[in-house]
């Protein structure tokens, strides 16, 4: 094993190193207070001065760096974190711990380290380091750069005033002289596995080492005992001082920036508090749950879906959590898992668990995010509140006052937390939650990219064209990766030879193989396109946008519904002759040559939400809509009534209909001018035909047509056996249609449709 996969003495600079791989480790920064800063800018200059310059590394994003190597020491005596881990400058250079100090690792790089540096510490008595390098920009990277160069030399004036700070411990002067513009000092850290194997090796190699002499000398004087007399020097100073300051102002010192930012959080926290008391005694909205099992690509979900589509929690296989977007619905999603065949465990008593926060818990890695909801705002864009870590047990709150709530959020996902305790945001997290309270008021209904060009456009209300050039909001958002994953970028060129996808999308929609040897400009978009009928070239991401749409639900109506639905009205009149079913918008059903009028159907497909596209807030001003409510509020189903076994509304021709899917037929037959007569008796039978069974439609040659809505149904599949055997003794032809031929009825009824009606 090389030096490079254990830990080794590094006598030059006094450290036990950490080895670390610039390649692949994990390589934070650190948080610098004031009280480090000294320490930091002469480490960093003396670093400078050596000019030991190298190529940054491959994960940096820098250009250049110089390799460092730094002191990790373990610090119980932190009030803030008892886990906490300073980052000091080699004991090669003197002085003590506190002399030495240049901050504190970040909280998300403690559960790297913090443990195995204090047994290491601890047994070798030997002060432990690992590698690091400080950061190098180019000077034109920073704007005082052209001020100097627009300015000349006058420029130098603002260091007059310059102080060394947390921010910028080396002066602009300083950098300009040195040639390079100084970054932060990073660590290179290996995984938490890599580490504590790489500890546990080394001390039980020094515990052999150590077993083989007859006589132990004494334990190292190590940085425990450099630390323990430090601090009391320390103490010692701090008292005397708060002591005269005391006597002289009545006051005992200074409030820290660090005091400051905790103060400002529980504060901020506190009313909270009295908010999720309301949320836990009001009603959560979400109605007919169930839990459904997805596989994409070998990967496999548990979800839990609402009577709408929506997804309102997810089951981690294989051992949970199960997460929620609302705490409200957990008895619930529980029942609905049972039911699904997953054995899952809940706390004995979910009742007594009553004081959880309004919050989310996203457990997709190592440790949990806990985040508290926000109405209007997406689960990627909610602040985060603290974090949970499996592993140790560990929970972190950013106040204390949530530390009760988020302990109980924990206990009804299945877990217990171990230890409790107060800590700092990452730097990176603090920009998140800064960015969090100025969210938008409201999630975007636009879920995917598309481009129509104007000519397109022309055929859609002015009113609604807006949506068929608009952006989704947020293109990183964690929620919307369904939706990057049909964006309406292809590539420029399509090609569906080599595009399986792309074919079998064209074919679907106009229900013909694709015309290889064919190609022209897309008639949405204008990019490079194929066909599937003569002269109608779409590419594949139009034929995607049609299947999917770009609008969703977000359960705030606004513009876009009117949109959605003025696309629902006119594909009624124009192609189905009433309300769609979400199967016939797979096929285009209106005749080919009237390419202006395959355009625009096409272009009221984008309009329509698909279930289960809703994205919801945390608190939506209504639950999402099912298709059947979409279809009911742009008024198209005004004579519908709701039965046990489906929709009874009458068709366009004055029919009675039992269900949507017999409206739909019926509508097909009316709008393509076939004769066909409702409800005819089959002929009578003394052991086949005893109560009068009649057809859903008779055609003019006689022929009977039956719409198969409930096969799944034991009862009623043997009513159809019967039926089929009906026909066959009375040598009728026998026509069955179900949902799912609902976008091949041209090809269903080819022998009856009018010549050329068929597309």
């Amino acid at each position: 094993m090389s030096s490079r996969d254990t830990i080794q003495y590094a006598p030059d600079v006094g450290l036990l190193m950490i080895p670390g791989d610039p390649a692949k480790d994990y390589s934070p920064g650190f948080a610098v207070f004031d009280d480090s800063v000294p320490a930091l800018r002469a480490f960093v200059l003396d670093r400078l001065r050596r000019e030991n310059i190298r190529p940054a590394a491959p994960k940096a994003k820098d250009g250049a760096g110089i390799p460092v190597r730094v002191g990790l020491v373990p610090r119980p005596d932190n009030d803030y974190d008892t886990r906490a881990v300073s980052v000091t400058v080699p004991p090669c250079h003197g002085g003590s711990v506190l002399d030495r100090h240049m901050g504190y690792l970040y909280s998300s790089a403690l559960d790297v380290t913090s443990q195995s540096i204090r047994d290491l510490t601890e047994e070798t008595g030997m002060p432990v380091g690992c590698h690091g390098w400080i950061d190098l920009y180019d000077l034109e990277n920073d704007s005082r750069f052209y001020d100097d160069e627009e300015h000349g030399d006058g420029a130098d004036g603002a260091d007059a005033d310059w102080e060394p700070s947390s921010d910028e411990p080396v002066s602009w002067a300083e950098q300009k002289a040195f040639g390079y513009a100084v970054g932060p000092v990073r660590v290179l850290l290996p995984e938490r596995r890599t580490v504590r194997a790489l500890v546990d090796d080394h001390l039980a190699a020094h515990r052999r080492e150590a077993d083989r002499c007859a006589e132990r000398g004494p334990v190292p004087s190590g940085v425990e005992g450099d630390l323990r007399r430090a601090l009391a020097e320390r103490l010692a100073v701090q008292l005397r001082t708060g002591l005269s300051r005391r006597a002289a102002g009545g006051a005992w010192g200074r409030e820290t920036e660090r005091e400051r930012a905790r103060r400002r959080r529980d504060a901020e926290a506190r009313p909270l508090l009295d908010v999720w008391e309301v949320y836990r005694s009001s009603p959560h909205g979400f109605r007919d749950l169930r839990a459904v099992t997805r596989s994409v690509f070998h990967h496999t979900r548990i979800l839990i879906l609402d009577g709408s589509g929506v997804e309102v929690g997810q089951y981690h296989e294989p051992d949970g959590p199960l997460t929620l977007v609302d705490e409200r619905v957990r008895a619930e999603a529980l029942d609905a898992l049972r039911a699904h065949g997953v054995d899952v465990d809940a706390p004995e008593d979910l009742a007594s668990l009553d004081g959880f926060p309004d919050a989310v818990v996203v457990a997709d890695g190592d440790t949990w995010s806990i985040r508290l909801s926000k109405p209007g705002v997406p689960r990627s864009r909610l602040p985060e509140a603290g974090w949970f870590d499996p592993d140790s047990g560990t929970l972190t709150v950013y106040a204390s006052s949530l530390a009760e709530p988020l302990t109980v959020l924990l206990l009804r996902h299945g877990v217990r937390p171990l230890l409790v305790t107060w800590g700092a945001p990452h730097e990176e997290v603090e920009r998140h939650n800064l960015r969090a309270a100025v969210a938008p008021a409201e999630i975007s209904p636009v879920s995917r990219h598309s481009r129509v060009t104007a000519a397109a456009q022309r055929l859609i209300p002015e009113l609604h064209r807006r949506w068929l050039n608009a952006k989704p909001d947020d293109p990183d958002d964690g929620e919307a990766l369904a939706a990057r994953a049909g964006s309406l970028l292809p590539p420029l060129i399509d090609d569906a030879a080599e595009d399986s996808y792309y074919r079998r999308a064209l074919e679907a929609l106009f229900g013909a193989p694709v015309n290889l040897a064919e190609r022209g400009p897309c008639r949405l978009c204008g990019r490079s396109a194929q066909s599937a009928r003569p002269g109608l070239f779409y590419c594949h991401g139009c034929c995607a946008l049609a299947r999917s749409g770009v609008l969703r639900d977000t359960g705030v109506d606004g513009a876009w519904t009117e949109a959605i639905v003025y696309a629902l009205r006119r594909l009624a009149e124009a192609e189905f002759s009433g309300p769609p079913s979400l199967t016939q918008l797979d096929r285009v059903g209106v005749p080919f040559e009237d390419h202006d009028l395959v355009d625009e159907v096409l272009l009221c497909r984008f309009l329509l939400p698909r279930p289960g596209s809703a994205v919801l807030s945390a608190r939506p001003t209504r639950p999402a809509r099912t298709w059947t409510e979409w279809l009911a509020h742009a008024g198209l189903l005004t004579d519908g009534l709701r039965a046990s076994l489906g929709t009874a509304t009458t068709a366009t021709d004055g029919h009675p209909c039992r269900s949507l899917f017999e409206r739909h037929v019926d509508d097909f037959l009316h709008h393509r001018g076939v004769a066909h007569e409702p409800e005819p008796a089959y002929p009578r039978h003394p052991e086949l035909n005893t109560t009068g069974l009649r057809a859903d439609w008779r055609l003019a040659d006689g022929t009977f047509v039956e719409a198969l809505g409930l096969m799944t149904k034991e009862a009623y599949a043997a009513k159809v056996a019967r039926k089929r055997e009906l026909a066959r003794h009375h040598g009728l032809r026998l026509v069955t249609v179900t949902a799912e031929d609902l976008n091949r009825l041209p090809e269903i009824f080819a022998d009856w449709l009018p010549g050329g009606s068929a597309g």
